[in-house]
């Protein structure tokens, strides 16, 4: 078995990849024996159908990401090549914390990840057990909670950023993996 896998983290303007535009990818391995991170894309994207109707989208409105954070960069597609490069070389082997939404945002762009592996955040729910808004259990994990969860004694805010949260995703997914919650 592969000891390393790819975690990554998308950013977009909102949840319909049809209509919406991903503005940041994150990539990293994660070394499934030892815990490594290794940090392997970071790139901010500007796709072409961003318009006005994405200047109040979440992640500007809560400071998350900036407009000018995007205003000069390059599409989504100067990086295509690179993109699957990386994804090939860990092909069956990628995930992402609510795997569903990045991997389905980025197979809509004409990625390719090979076959689906398990959502590590739907598999950690009743591990977590956190209970939803109507007093039932249990909610999907944010990573936030999950992070507070496993590592109460160290504060990390989850910054909304590709690089960051695939960092933080790829620390949460190596404890789960560790306590037996997460099976690859």
């Amino acid at each position: 078995m592969e000891s390393k896998i790819l975690v990554l983290d998308i950013e977009t303007t909102g949840f319909d990849h049809r209509r919406d535009c991903i503005l940041e990818l994150g990539m990293v391995e994660l070394d499934l024996t030892t815990g490594e991170v290794k940090e392997l894309f970071d790139e901010r994207f500007k796709e072409a159908h961003l318009s006005a109707r994405h200047h109040n989208a979440w992640i500007f409105a809560n400071g998350f990401m900036d407009h000018d954070d995007v205003r000069g960069a390059l599409s989504l597609n100067n990086y295509k090549s690179e993109i699957q490069q990386i994804l090939d070389r860990y092909r069956n082997r990628i995930t992402a914390w609510n795997r569903p939404f990045d991997i389905d945002f980025l197979k809509s762009r004409g990625f390719d990840f090979g076959k689906d592996i398990p959502d590590p955040m739907r598999e950690s729910t009743k591990y977590f057990r956190l209970t939803k808004r109507n007093g039932s259990c249990c909610k999907w994990p944010t990573a936030q909670e999950a992070w507070d969860k496993l590592f109460p004694e160290i504060v990390k805010i989850e910054k909304h950023r590709g690089l960051d949260d695939a960092v933080m995703e790829a620390r949460i997914i190596y404890q789960l993996v560790n306590r037996g919650v997460y099976l690859v």
